[in-house]
Formats: structure tokens, sequence, C-alpha cells
């Protein structure tokens, strides 16, 4: 079977140089792979699976992918034809371990540290006790938007007790602008356990993005906004997401910075990797890098340029992987430092940080949820899809990440709903 003409990439603008994403019009989708049948709002009724220990299944399911050759990497592969018929794999030399491939070239990029982004969600939710007003007064600064619920493809039946949030991170100086979001991740404020926990969505999670086929998860923002990444998530993970925040990474730095820093160990390799993230950053803020570089591995009190820069380490390790890892490490620590800060401070640092976040998070959630955060709930990460239930593929030229979808979702389910980590 002959490819079929890929045409031209829709993402190639993405990456300006100037953070800018330059995007103003609709892409031309492809005919979708399939049609919700979910009825006119979009809404669908979980149906746990009974509980039983997880098995990895004896033969990998089998997903058509997009046909074709690409340049770039990332998310510059997308296809504005990502619902076309796709051909099925017939072998294992498709696949590629964990890990691969290795990009060409580093990208340059605000966006790396978007993980960070979440503590302006958890340090809104933390004023909670400083008074109704004093909530008012700063979350009024929230350039807040408006979302359709019933075009969010929400499941029904969950558990109430959660409140999931999407987290969107951008390569866009206007986050109002549908670029392409190049971390996803899923807040979740779970009552029940007293509990904040964040799941990382790999981004080439290859996945049905509604009306649109199948493409890198990655891609859905851009192709839609907010409503449609968080369309997605709910169909494809079978969620109830109603809310999101998308983060703005420029001056990305001034989070860290506004905890004074978070102590982080770095190896002797990644060092060597971050001096050069550093000189780039110090280059464009017109500093001197003399005063920022690290002088090899060991245990440091990072300020908001160090820990971008370790932060966006990609070369070092299992790539994207350990990237993601690394952010979590950031995100860990600045959460562990706001919470133990004075509850006085709280009220200064938020409105610093507001300027950086559009998001549909109103009054109503944060008085809700902030005295729970007052409490210093545990903090726990992970991501999926989890080592073992996921592939790589490249028959095509352009890497993909292939899941066990019943396997991933009931993880997932089992990590936000049941508190159970997975193993």
């Amino acid at each position: 079977m002959s490819r079929p003409d890929r045409g031209s990439d829709p993402f190639d603008i993405l990456d300006t140089g100037s953070g800018d994403t330059g995007l103003t019009g609709d892409f031309t989708p492809g005919a979708p792979r399939r049609t919700p049948t979910d009825g006119a709002d979009n809404t669908r009724t979980y149906q746990p699976a009974p509980s039983a220990p997880y098995t990895q299944p004896t033969e990998a399911r089998t997903r058509e992918i997009p046909g074709g050759e690409e340049s770039g990497e990332d998310a510059q592969e997308a296809d504005g034809q990502s619902g076309r018929s796709r051909k099925k794999r017939q072998k294992k030399g498709d696949r590629v371990k964990h890990g691969e491939p290795k990009q060409k070239k580093a990208k340059k990029k605000h966006g790396i540290l978007f993980k960070i982004g979440i503590t302006l969600l958890v340090l809104v939710l933390l004023v909670g006790a400083a008074g109704g007003y004093l909530i008012w007064d700063m979350t009024k600064g929230l350039d807040s938007q408006k979302l359709d619920k019933g075009k969010l493809g929400i499941t029904t039946g969950l558990d109430s007790k959660v409140k999931n949030i999407a987290l969107f991170g951008v390569d866009s100086r206007d986050s109002s602008t549908n670029s392409r979001s190049d971390s996803i991740m899923i807040l979740s404020v779970d009552k029940a356990h007293n509990k904040v926990k964040v799941s990382s969505i790999m981004r080439d999670a290859y996945v049905n993005i509604p009306d649109r086929g199948y493409d890198k998860i990655t891609h859905a923002y851009a192709f839609g906004g907010p409503e449609l990444a968080i369309r997605t998530l709910n169909e494809n993970f079978q969620l109830d997401i109603a809310d999101y925040a998308t983060v703005n990474f420029n001056d990305m730095a001034e989070i860290v910075d506004a905890v004074d820093g978070v102590t982080l160990e770095i190896s002797d390799e990644e060092a060597e990797n971050a001096n050069n993230s550093i000189a780039e950053q110090c280059q464009i803020a017109g500093k001197d890098p003399s005063a920022y570089y690290f002088s090899g591995g060991g245990t440091y009190q990072m300020n908001g340029i160090q820990a971008v820069a370790y932060s966006r380490i990609r070369y070092v390790g299992n790539g994207d992987f350990g990237r993601t890892e690394r952010q979590r490490e950031v995100l860990s620590a600045i959460f562990s430092k706001a919470l133990n800060m004075s509850p006085l401070e709280y009220p200064g640092m938020v409105k610093q940080l507001l300027s950086l976040t559009t998001t549909s998070i109103g009054f109503d959630t944060v008085m809700a949820y902030g005295p729970m955060m007052l409490g210093k709930p545990t903090f726990e990460t992970s991501r999926f899809p989890c080592d073992g239930d996921y592939w790589g593929d490249m028959s095509t030229g352009t890497y993909y990440m292939m899941f066990d979808e019943e396997t991933t979702v009931q993880k997932l389910h089992d990590f936000i709903y049941n508190d159970v980590a997975p193993a």
C-alpha cells in the first residue's frame, strides 16, 4: 500500500525562535477516525472494571498509525490530516526501545519547566484561610475563560470527592492562542485521602482526538484549544475534567525565585548540559552566566535560572522520560517550599504570578478546596502510560508512543480515585 500524501505540516510555524507561534487560522482536518456516539452533551458513564492484579498483555494491542515521511521532531511532526486511513504495523522491527529515538537538535523552548506552573493553582488554593474577601481580591486578577461543559466529553459516575483540573503548558507568549501543549498534566485534589496528585501524560501518546482522528495528544490543544484538549483527555482516559489552567512560560524562573529557590541534586553530566542552557538564558536576559553556572555535580540551592536549566536537560539519561522526571523533582521541591511558607506570604506571591495563567477556575472552586490545602495534604506524582504499558513506533519515520489503553486507564483511575500507586 502506498503511503498517502501528508501535505504541508501546519506546525512548521510553531518554533519561530521568539516563542510566538504565529498561529492565526484554523487547521484543515482530515476525515474523523470515528464519531462519538455518547449523545449531544458528550457525557458518558464510567463503568469501573473489577479489581484484579495487573497482568501484562501477552500480545500488544495493534493500532494503525499515519503513514508518510516527516522531518523535524516532536510536535513539529504533527499532521493536519491525522484522521486519514492508517496502516497496521506488521513487524516488531518498527518498535523502538524506551527513550528512543534521540532528537537531532535541541529545541529552544521556554515551556520546558511547565510542571512548575501547577504551583500557581496550589498557591491560589492555599490562600483559602485568609478570608473570602482576600481570595476574591486576588483571584479577580485571573484571566478567566469559561468552558461549555456539554462539549468536554465528561464521564459521569466518578468519585465526586476528587476534583480534576487539566494543566497545559504552551509555547506561545499569548496563552489564549491555540498552539500545541508542550506538556500535559492532570491535577487531582483528593479530599477523601487528603492528597494532591499530579499525573503527567506523555505528549507523544497516540490517542483519538475527537473529529480529527488519531495523533499525538500534544496536538489536541493546537487543533481546538483547551476545550478540545480536555475532551481528548476525558474521552481517551474516561475522566471528568471540567476545568483547566494554561501556563504562560515566559519568565518561568520567577516561580522558583518566588519560593526562594529549591534544593536539588545534580550529576556531573547533568551540570555540564545545564550550563549550556544557563548561558542561553543569561544571554537573553542580559545577565552574567558565570554567576549561575554549576561547578559540577552535587546538591545545590537552585535559583530560577538554574532550576529551569536543570528541567530542560534532554540528552542525559532517557531523553524525554528523564526530563519529565526532573520536572517532577522541581515541582515537588516547589510544592514543599510553598506549603512551609507563612500564609501571610501567599497573597503577594500569588499576585506576582497570576499573570502567567489563563484558567476556567472560579471563585467557588478556590473556596471549596482552599481549606483542605491549608491542612498540608500529601503530594504525589506519577507518569502515564507506565513503564511496560507502551512501546514506540517509528514505522513512518515519526515517533509515536503506542500504549495499552485498557491497562493505562485502569492504572490512572486507581492512582487518581483509589489511591493506588502504579506498580
